[in-house]
């Protein structure tokens, strides 16, 4: 029998932390397959951007509201972006499994249909192909979002990094004049 020191729990910041990184690498992961159209890239990159978004509901009393704000917008504009795409990718499929047999003239509706569909799924590959290549979602990528998180009663972005480059490197305490 095994008699190991249970297993600390770990703090909400570090679950979230975990959480998002986990999301966003996935993400990204799909990036490529996504800009190319493969049907399942695009799935799994907007069902992982919807737990994404579902996280930073679950987590929000780590992550500060502006921050949360300007991400669910990010995340709802990629979510749109590829799911243009999707749903064209399930009607199509959806089209080309008919239960019933099909006449020749249903058929070839239905295949003139389904050529229609795969015109709007390219125009909205390019359109999903267009936020992927833009500053939105180029920023998106460049984020940690380690730097989402707000730790300890404070919140440290990288523009606070910036602002605080200039000053030398000392405590809360040290700043009150307290010793550290």
């Amino acid at each position: 029998m095994d008699i190991s020191e249970p297993r600390r729990p770990e703090s909400v910041e570090q679950m979230a932390r975990k959480v998002f990184t986990d999301l966003h690498q996935t993400i990204l992961s799909l990036e490529s397959g996504s800009s190319a159209g493969a049907v399942e890239s695009v799935h799994d990159m907007r069902v992982t951007v919807r737990r994404l978004r579902v996280a930073l509901s679950n987590f929000a009393v780590c992550v500060p509201k502006e921050d949360r704000k300007r991400l669910q917008l990010r995340l709802e504009n990629l979510a749109d972006a590829l799911g243009g795409v999707r749903d064209m990718d399930v009607m199509i499929a959806a089209m080309k499994t008919s239960p019933t047999p099909l006449s020749d003239q249903e058929k070839s509706a239905v295949s003139a249909l389904i050529g229609r569909l795969r015109a709007r799924r390219r125009s909205r590959l390019r359109a999903l192909m267009k936020y992927l290549g833009g500053e939105e979602y180029v920023e998106f990528k460049r984020e940690s979002p380690s730097d989402w998180i707000k730790m300890n009663g404070t919140y440290r972005s990288k523009e606070s990094d910036k602002s605080h480059s200039g000053r030398s490197q000392t405590s809360p305490k040290e700043e009150h004049g307290q010793a550290a």
